[in-house]
């Protein structure tokens, strides 16, 4: 069979693919969502921006797959073999990763909300800025792994090896479990809470959606181009705080001090601001060089 042979069989309805060996395919684009490739051969295959959701790699072979921009919410990669893999920008939430193998693959930007990662071995892998709130990491071996500026908040790490591993910008909060001693504010996290200080503090580009911030003292921070979707931001203290082409949809201002912040190109829409009014219409972009302090 070919992956033409394939794609043809699955528009006719036919979703088991397990064993089959397709190395080096160029599925790109393709829509293969419930598909079963359980212990199928697929090392150095292209599902770049695939939809695969809810299918199933089962001790599949993709080592060295090409997955970026990928769907796979809900999907079965659990004991998968994904060395080497480009996971980059991928929609992994709710999959099931239990004991798979993720050594040096490429996680950067990759949404793992909620993902079941027990056993994983991310060893020397890069996890740059993923979103893994909410996730279960319980016993992953994430030894000299990157997972700088990484949303970790309800993320359960008990039992995970942190050797090495890089948390510089890394995002936490009360709900997040690490194992027993750790103390992840050694290492340069970011511990997000109500009422906490973060003044003058560089995080532009930062992906904390639904952040609960309230009361905190953020002056003078760097927040440009942050996503900050539906975060609680009432009561907090912005004076001076830099926020232009931030995602500021839904975001909670009530009672907060504004004074001096820098909203240019910033989204707006359905924010409700410091004195209750919500705002409902999405700001315009404001080209750099005619941008003003609001």
């Amino acid at each position: 069979m070919n992956p033409d042979e394939l794609l043809n069989k699955y528009a006719d309805g036919e979703r088991d693919f397990s064993s089959v060996d397709f190395i080096g395919a160029d599925f790109t684009k393709v829509n293969l969502s419930r598909a079963d490739f359980t212990g199928a051969k697929l090392a150095g295959v292209k599902f770049f921006q695939a939809n695969l959701s809810r299918a199933v790699f089962l001790n599949a072979d993709l080592r060295e797959a090409d997955l970026e921009g990928a769907e796979l919410p809900a999907s079965d990669l659990s004991t998968a073999d994904l060395m080497g893999a480009n996971l980059s920008g991928a929609n992994l939430s709710f999959a099931d990763l239990t004991g798979a193998d993720l050594c040096r693959s490429n996680l950067m930007v990759a949404k793992l909300i909620n993902t079941n990662l027990v056993g994983v071995n991310f060893t020397r892998s890069f996890l740059i800025g993923a979103n893994l709130r909410g996730a279960n990491l319980m016993g992953a071996n994430l030894t000299s792994s990157n997972l700088s500026q990484a949303y970790l908040c309800e993320a359960d790490l008990r039992e995970a090896n942190l050797t090495k591993t890089n948390l510089q910008r890394a995002f936490y909060n009360e709900q997040t479990r690490f194992p027993e001693g750790f103390n992840p504010t050694k290492l340069g996290t970011f511990f997000l809470a109500p009422e906490v200080n973060l003044t003058g503090e560089n995080l532009s580009g930062v992906d904390i959606p639904g952040a609960n911030l309230q009361g905190a003292n953020l002056a003078y921070i760097d927040l440009r181009k942050a996503n900050l979707l539906w975060a609680n931001l009432s009561g907090a203290n912005l004076s001076g705080a830099n926020l232009s082409g931030a995602n500021l949809s839904g975001v909670n201002f009530l009672g907060a001090n504004l004074t001096d912040v820098n909203l240019d190109g910033a989204n707006l829409s359905g924010a409700t601001m410091p004195d209750g009014v919500v705002h409902a219409v999405i700001q315009r972009q404001i080209p750099p060089q005619n941008s003003q302090r609001q």
